[in-house]
């Protein structure tokens, strides 16, 4: 329950709805830089509605805990499932 919390609110943060701290902000690329190098961070095709049109687009995602790594990246409390943040 408490993933799915964080989940949530990782979106919430993405999509607007919850307000992005300058230290979340700065927390969140460092983390995206470590995701971005690593062998578990998978890119896969996910819509995303920009002016209410459907845009064909890559998210980052881990295999190892199923997340999707951007919105996992904004939650403080998240940790990488294998140590590396």
């Amino acid at each position: 329950m408490k993933k799915l919390i964080h989940i949530l609110k990782g979106w919430g943060k993405v999509l607007g709805i919850i307000p992005i701290s300058t230290a979340e902000a700065k927390l969140s690329e460092m983390r995206l830089k470590v995701c971005r190098i690593c062998e578990h961070a998978k890119a896969k095709r996910v819509f995303h509605f920009i002016n209410d049109e459907a845009v064909v687009g890559h998210d980052l995602f881990c295999t190892q805990c199923k997340c999707p790594c951007v919105e996992k990246s904004l939650v403080v409390d998240e940790q990488c499932p294998v140590g590396r943040w």
